[in-house]
């Protein structure tokens, strides 16, 4: 006689998920939605409030968090978040950088490079306060001794700014490194900190989203050929 097959009421509870299990899966887990809401704060009170007048205890209140050690268990210091911020916001950015260069001839022109360096900014901010609050926190950020570009495209593995600024720097290799820096540098400031002041004027603008962006990828071809 064969031997009975077991019923799936005397399965191991270990192999049977409950209908709660079931519907669980794939919500973002508690330490997740805590990472991503120490994020959103730090945003808005640094756009509010600056990035020199916020504390953690600032940023731990506006996200509801009680548990005071919550920031520096998820990013180590207030640094640490400063970077998580700009990594979270920037990667949602270089999905739509990338397809813009996969458009792109191989051998992209400098204007080209710059729209799409421009361009993802400003969707970012164009319907969306969290965009807008989050320009003004990079502004601030920018403005800092120890920010350096570069270093936060490496860090941070973005492949889409990474590859723009490989076409941007072959482009102008005909330039010093040092200059070649310089003007790429003051191109980046005056299109963060324009764009953030754009962001911050009243609802009647003398120029729109779509114009502004030009005139700053005008300015900033103009600074390189400069």
């Amino acid at each position: 006689m064969a031997p009975l097959k077991k019923s799936s009421a005397t399965e191991p509870k270990a192999k049977r998920r409950s209908p709660v299990a079931r519907r669980s899966a794939g919500k973002p887990r508690r330490a997740d939605l805590t990472k991503i809401a120490l994020i959103e704060a730090a945003e808005r009170l640094i756009a509010k409030k600056g990035l020199a007048n916020v504390t953690t205890r600032a940023i731990l209140d506006e996200a509801g968090q009680k548990n005071q050690s919550a920031l520096q268990y998820h990013f180590g210091s207030k640094d640490g978040l400063i970077g998580a911020t700009i990594n979270e916001r920037t990667r949602q950015i270089d999905k739509v950088r990338l397809t813009m260069l996969e458009s792109m001839p191989d051998e992209p022109s400098l204007r080209q490079i710059y729209q799409a360096l421009v361009y993802p900014l400003r969707d970012l901010i164009k319907n969306d306060a969290a965009g807008k609050n989050y320009l003004s926190f990079l502004a601030q950020a920018a403005t800092r001794p120890s920010w350096e570009l570069r270093k936060i495209i490496r860090d941070f593995d973005i492949t889409g700014m990474e590859r723009c600024y490989e076409h941007y720097d072959k482009l102008l290799c005909h330039l010093s490194e040092e200059e070649r820096l310089l003007k790429q540098n003051a191109a980046f400031d005056i299109t963060i900190l324009t764009l953030k002041r754009w962001c911050m004027t009243p609802k009647k603008k003398a120029m729109s989203l779509e114009q502004i962006t030009e005139f700053l990828v005008d300015t900033s071809l103009a600074i390189i050929a400069a």
